[in-house]
């Protein structure tokens, strides 16, 4: 595919139709102008944007484009996703769930690939940054700096104040793509949650209140959420550009550049076949304030804009280590996005300076940081943006558009029943296409599709336009290429459009919970169909795992029938035994929270369903005691205390013998393992155990058997857990005695299983 031509109507504005003015007394002030083309003021360079598509957008668009600000555009996503009301497009409001949802969209963020010459790898190594040039400009692409103008199909414009990208090294992608897919990122996950959680008690743990997400389950989603490696079925990791950059003492820098360029093209740093080769090129000049001339490095730097374009980027850099002491200095930011992998790496170089209290990370001058932040606005705001803009108005216009229309899906029905217009592009799967209505373009033995034909076109704009946030075009394109994986028999492409399909609705602020469109069985039909094709078929837990939470995180705020959903698609992920020890019990906690935030029919409690929130709080608690956290189970036992308060018999627990006696050892179980921490000032859970009467008369037994307890905690506790707690009356079980098995694990059936809404 080319890019369009100076002539393209893609790229020139149209004047909008002028509108006869009215004879009106004015009794306000005129509103702020809020155009795309006024929007655009407060970039450095950038002036223009890719348009609306000629005369397909209509004089309501461009209405719906102005504002009283740009927070208040129609089109646009609301402020305050989590404090809705019943008819807002959430239906049910959530504290946290900015936060979740703000994650899940920088995770897929565009990536930005950084290629440099020896020169500007040898700067950086001398600044005291281990991962070369690609280790210095990693941190700064957390959050571009400032307000960035994105626009989407229909011509509006958003301004956001999160944008980021991912930089990554070219080399690396290229030797992760043209490998096997990482099958140990879920045990790496796993590693790397018990190097944070850990064994003991933790005094400056933060525990969230009632309702929040746990920073545990956050950090385990960010961190599942991080691919270092390229895939044929997505596009979310292949390049949208390429930072080319050499330094001013380069010898021969345009030719070097030059051959830099060659080598993303056909040499050593080509992409797999899979991956589209057309992206952009951004050059960069590093220039060395303390050792090169900046008029020559100027000079240098107006013949490379002569030789390449407007896509250039001159950066002023020291080559002088920084340290602490120094008055401009300040510490390199560490980097959001890193994998399971390189922080495990990171912990254990860093395990001893930890512990010496010594900064981890390097400093570097403050000039240089404003430096570097400036060159990434640059490079997003003006270039990366600008380029996705004009690649998904093309591929929209080109292949997208036509396969919306009658003609579209006529042909489409062809190449289904009859194989007209199939190419045979693939030898393997062309002796197929008489009965299996194959498109012929996906190769079955590599698993892929070539980045030139439609199918990998029309996934590349959907995935463009999803990390560009426009979410209704991105799930209308998915959509289209669920009948065309599915004809192919490409059954990890078909998970990856299943998954994206349903997220993005889910992320549409516009898709309202209330409307007839929106068909919760349409989720549960995406869920199943991406679980099933990344277990079954492409026996990958990971993804198939990521999809299910990202679908549990955006279903539980979206009504009723979606709560009681995304709590059993939570549950699912434990029956599939796609998490261990630790991701067991997080999960764990999202099933209570969905549960919990499930609401009732009209004003009542009629339908809610806070029993099961609380027996699965209790759950998490035993699991939390396990591994060994009893501020954490303390907490939970809270909740679980508040929510058993909520129903309208609120006393139902002491009904069930077993589980009212199984509450309170773990409760004593908690006292005894806090009681060492009372004198180091963490108390809340304690004093709320003792207004809730579990301690009473109790308290003499803690002591007595406090001594005894840290001995029996070295038991495997996964096997039998040994018991020192209290049962009725008092008594003190002997340390051979074993407890009771939690609910969870008991054989009979769950009596609290059965009636949801007999004590509601």
């Amino acid at each position: 595919m080319t890019s369009p031509s100076n002539g393209d109507p893609l790229q020139q504005p149209e004047n909008p139709p002028s509108i006869p003015a009215l004879d009106v007394r004015k009794t306000r002030a005129l509103a702020r102008d809020e155009s795309p083309e006024t929007s655009t003021t407060s970039l450095p360079i950038r002036t223009s944007s890719p348009p609306p598509l000629g005369s397909r957008t209509s004089t309501f668009s461009s209405v719906l484009s102005r504002s009283s600000s740009p927070n208040g555009r129609l089109s646009l996503s609301f402020a305050r996703f989590g404090r809705s009301q019943v008819n807002s497009p959430l239906g049910n409001s959530s504290e946290t769930y900015d936060d979740t949802r703000a994650l899940i969209v920088r995770a897929f963020s565009p990536t930005v690939a950084i290629y440099a010459a020896p020169e500007v790898d040898e700067l950086a190594t001398g600044k005291g940054i281990k991962d070369c040039f690609t280790g210095l400009l990693r941190p700064f692409g957390n959050r571009v700096s400032g307000k960035v103008v994105v626009r989407d199909s229909s011509g509006a414009s958003r301004a956001w104040e999160d944008f980021g990208v991912h930089f990554a090294d070219l080399g690396q992608l290229v030797e992760d793509g043209t490998s096997s897919a990482d099958a140990e990122h879920l045990e790496r996950v796993e590693e790397l949650m018990e190097q944070f959680i850990g064994e003991g008690f933790d005094d400056t743990a933060d525990v969230p209140a009632r309702g929040e997400v746990s920073h545990f389950y956050r950090l385990f989603l960010s961190r599942l959420l991080c691919s270092t490696s390229m895939s044929p079925h997505e596009s979310f990791r292949h390049p949208v550009g390429a930072v080319i950059a050499i330094s001013s003492s380069t010898k021969q820098p345009i030719e070097t550049l030059r051959s830099l360029y060659q080598q993303t093209a056909q040499g050593s740093r080509a992409l797999p076949p899979y991956a589209n080769p057309e992206y952009l090129r951004y050059y960069v000049l590093v220039h060395d304030e303390d050792k090169d001339d900046f008029s020559k490095s100027s000079a240098l730097f107006d013949q490379m804009k002569r030789h390449f374009g407007l896509h250039c980027h001159l950066l002023r850099l020291r080559s002088t280590p920084c340290t602490q002491t120094d008055d401009d200095s300040e510490e390199l930011p560490v980097c959001e996005w890193l994998s399971p992998a390189e922080q495990l790496s990171i912990l254990r170089e860093t395990a001893q300076l930890i512990d010496l209290n010594i900064p981890t990370s390097p400093y570097i001058f403050s000039s240089d940081a404003s430096a570097l932040r400036a060159f990434v606005r640059e490079l997003i705001a003006q270039s990366i943006i600008y380029h996705m803009e004009q690649r998904i108005a093309l591929w929209n216009e080109q292949i997208a558009s036509r396969r919306r229309g009658i003609s579209g899906r006529f042909m489409s029905l062809s190449k289904r029943w009859t194989g007209i217009g199939s190419s045979s592009r693939s030898s393997s799967s062309a002796t197929n296409l008489g009965g299996s209505g194959a498109s012929g373009n996906y190769d079955s033995l590599q698993g892929t599709y070539r980045y030139d034909v439609p199918e990998s076109l029309l996934r590349k704009l959907a995935d463009y336009a999803f990390m560009l946030r426009d979410y209704k075009l991105a799930a209308s394109t998915y959509e289209l290429l669920r009948s065309d994986y599915s004809n192919d028999k490409a059954w990890k492409h078909l998970a990856g459009v299943n998954e994206m399909c349903c997220i993005s609705t889910l992320l549409n602020p516009l898709t309202s919970s209330g409307s007839t469109k929106f068909k919760v069985e349409n989720f549960d039909q995406m869920l199943e169909t991406a679980s099933y094709s990344y277990l079954t078929r492409c026996s990958d837990p990971a993804l198939a795992l990521r999809a299910l939470l990202l679908g549990v995180e955006l279903l539980k705020v979206r009504g009723r029938t979606a709560s009681e959903l995304a709590a059993k698609w939570a549950t699912r992920s434990l029956e599939l035994g796609l998490v261990r020890s630790i991701g067991h019990v997080l999960v764990s906690e999202r099933v209570a929270s969905c549960f919990a935030d499930r609401t009732g029919l009209g004003n009542t409690s009629w339908g809610t369903r806070k029993r099961k929130a609380a027996l699965w709080n209790v759950m998490a608690a035993d699991e939390w005691m396990k591994l060994g956290r009893a501020e954490v189970a303390a907490e939970k036992l809270d909740e679980a205390q508040e929510l058993y308060g909520e129903t309208k018999n609120s006393q139902s627990v002491k009904q069930y013998h077993e589980l009212a006696e199984y509450l309170e050892q773990l409760r004593l179980a908690v006292r005894m393992k806090l009681g060492e921490a009372r004198k180091r000032g963490f108390s809340g859970a304690t004093r709320q155990l003792e207004l809730d009467g579990t301690v009473g008369d109790q308290g003499e037994v803690e002591d007595e058997t406090l001594e005894e307890m840290n001995p029996l905690e070295k038991l495997d506790s996964r096997v039998n857990r040994r018991s020192l707690l209290g049962v009725a009356g008092g008594a003190v079980v002997g340390p051979l005695e074993p407890t009771p098995l939690s609910p969870v694990r008991l054989n009979r059936r769950d009596p609290l299983s059965q009636g949801d809404d007999d004590f509601e």
